[in-house]
């Protein structure tokens, strides 16, 4: 299992990279809201892009927007620590994954929330 921690340092934070025919799929999500000094909103996003070989042969027109889709949503408390497995089951990421942080539904930075993704790739 591969991992990656980041801290919401900036309000969307990249997880891991899409892999050309692979899925990601996540085995353990742990958020840490001890130290960020208010309540968090987390959101799991899918973002997809078109490869340029599908575009080459079917001569689709590549979209200036990469469709993103909101996988999971978790809320974490003020001074509280949330971690998941089993909830993440059926979960999976077709493009590559990022978390976004949002307080009181405004996009928040905050370098002292920090999420752990523990991933493999089907």
């Amino acid at each position: 299992m591969a991992s990656i921690v980041q801290n919401m340092a900036i309000a969307v934070e990249p997880l891991v990279a899409e892999k050309r025919n692979a899925k990601i799929k996540p085995s353990l999500i742990m958020v840490d809201n001890v130290l960020a000094g208010e309540d968090s909103e987390l959101t799991f996003q899918d973002i997809f892009t078109t490869n340029p070989s599908i575009v080459a042969a079917t001569g689709a027109a590549v979209v200036a927007a990469t469709p993103t889709v909101s996988r999971l949503r978790v809320n974490v408390s003020d001074m509280a620590c949330v971690s998941m497995r089993d909830e993440l089951k059926d979960l999976k990421f077709l493009g590559r994954a990022q978390v976004t942080r949002t307080v009181a539904g405004a996009p928040d930075a905050n370098i002292n929330c920090h999420v752990t993704l523990g991933y493999d790739l089907e």
